[in-house]
């Protein structure tokens, strides 16, 4: 979550009139993410006769969050989510029962703040409670996975990616930004990986999007990448931010993740296989994705731009240094 576009307590305000949540009490801004401006916001309405307080995310959909389709699916998303019991974010109508509003010529979503707060340093616990997510997020995903876009950063997304920000980096970046490319696209051309499972996939399980309390975990949120991808993508994605430890993959959490993962949604041999390169691609993608910010040169100077750095060299060691399970054991593929 972060803020891109800075509202004031009269412009929330106004949009809230679209609602009927009551009267807007005070707002803050949340900080953590990149792409859509976020605040959290407390309201106070009337009911049976006694003054309530709520809280709630205010989220103004910004450029990078995606067109109308992608939150049409987004919504429909969590709705399913929301009926299998998933801890994800409750959707508000407006008065005239549309998930969604408009303002500055943006859409706006607002939703009931999940309880809990985001985990800096995870244990196992955390890992598996995550894996978990995953498995039951992806079963329940698959029922509309023909309705979905496919995930956007695939091998035509990761080309044009490494073009656009070719011309911004060094000559050595640019070899190994090329390298890896071409590792990739042989990858993903190959028919067995092609066969993998698939369903709507998060794309963005990091520790921000991630909300956990005394009982566990409580919420996960920012389902703007969510799209039609390779499940195993979508593990790799959560292990590179999960189970990291000052560059490498921290095993003992990887294990539990996917350990926990494997016990609700069994994993192929053919996924066990190629869990590296998914990590890599995982890696490599993100990577991207920073610099991609990085290089624009049209955004505020205040718009929240996170170091490519971290991914560029968990890059470099999943090349070098492919993560093995030194107890493969622990995972039984079907």
């Amino acid at each position: 979550m972060a803020v891109i576009t800075e509202l004031s307590h009269t412009v929330i305000e106004n949009a809230l009139e679209q609602y009927d949540i009551g009267k807007l009490m005070r707002f803050k801004p949340a900080t953590q993410g990149i792409e859509n401006t976020n605040y959290f916001i407390t309201t106070r309405s009337s009911e049976n006769g006694q003054s309530v307080l709520k809280d709630y995310v205010f989220t103004v959909v910004e450029e990078l969050g995606g067109d109308a389709i992608s939150r049409q699916i987004m919504v429909s998303l969590l709705s399913d989510c929301n009926e299998a019991g998933l801890p994800v974010p409750v959707l508000v109508r407006t008065k005239h029962g549309d998930r969604e509003c408009r303002a500055w010529d943006k859409p706006i979503l607002i939703c009931e703040k999940l309880p809990g707060a985001h985990i800096t340093h995870p244990v196992v616990e955390n890992c598996e409670a995550i894996g978990r997510f995953l498995a039951r997020f992806h079963l329940v995903t698959r029922t509309i996975a023909s309705k979905a876009k496919p995930y956007i950063r695939n091998v035509d997304w990761l080309t044009r990616s490494v073009e656009t920000v070719e011309p911004f980096v060094s000559p050595d970046q640019r070899f190994y930004l090329r390298k890896v490319l071409e590792v990739l696209t042989s990858l993903l051309s190959r028919t067995d990986v092609q066969s993998l499972p698939q369903s709507v996939i998060h794309g963005d399980l990091f520790r921000d999007n991630a909300l956990f309390n005394s009982h566990g975990l409580s919420g996960v949120v920012d389902f703007y990448h969510a799209g039609v991808g390779y499940e195993i993508y979508d593990i790799a994605v959560a292990i590179n931010d999960w189970c990291e430890h000052h560059g490498t993959i921290d095993e003992r959490r990887a294990s539990s993740l996917l350990s926990a993962y494997n016990q609700i949604r069994p994993l192929t041999g053919l996924e066990a296989t190629f869990l590296n390169q998914f990590l890599l691609y995982g890696a490599f993608s993100f990577w991207l994705s920073r610099l991609l910010i990085q290089v624009r040169d049209e955004l505020p100077d205040d718009y929240p731009v996170k170091d490519p750095r971290h991914f560029e060299e968990l890059v470099d060691r999943h090349l070098r240094r492919p993560f093995r399970l030194t107890e493969p054991e622990t995972i039984t593929v079907k």
